[in-house]
């Protein structure tokens, strides 16, 4: 094979591979942002969301996420029960649960 040849290819795609991955990162860079603001813009703290989880389910938080959309910021908080998992769901201008769901935000198995 002729190493000249296969040189310009070679640069090629390590270019296109090195493109997608700071495209890939710019995109995460945006949805930290927009985190950001989300819980730049919450009435409730991480802490009382976290205790009206536990509170609401009787068990002890395991995790906790904030997401944004169509401008309402939610706390999404996985607790553990003692018959399993529970996804609470906190709106995060007014505090109050918004749902409440058996097993875990990524257990696909919720019987």
């Amino acid at each position: 094979m002729n190493i000249k040849r296969m040189l310009p290819a070679a640069l090629a795609v390590a270019v296109a591979i090195g493109a997608a991955g700071g495209i890939a990162h710019a995109q995460n860079r945006d949805q930290d942002g927009r985190n950001a603001a989300a819980i730049a813009g919450m009435k409730v703290t991480l802490t009382q969301a976290i205790a009206t989880a536990e509170g609401q389910t009787g068990g002890r938080a395991i995790g906790a996420d904030v997401s944004q959309e169509g401008g309402v910021t939610r706390i999404q908080v996985e607790v553990a029960v003692p018959q399993g998992f529970k996804t609470v769901l906190v709106d995060g201008a007014n505090g109050q649960v918004t749902a409440t769901r058996d097993g875990g935000g990524d257990n696909e198995d919720n019987d």
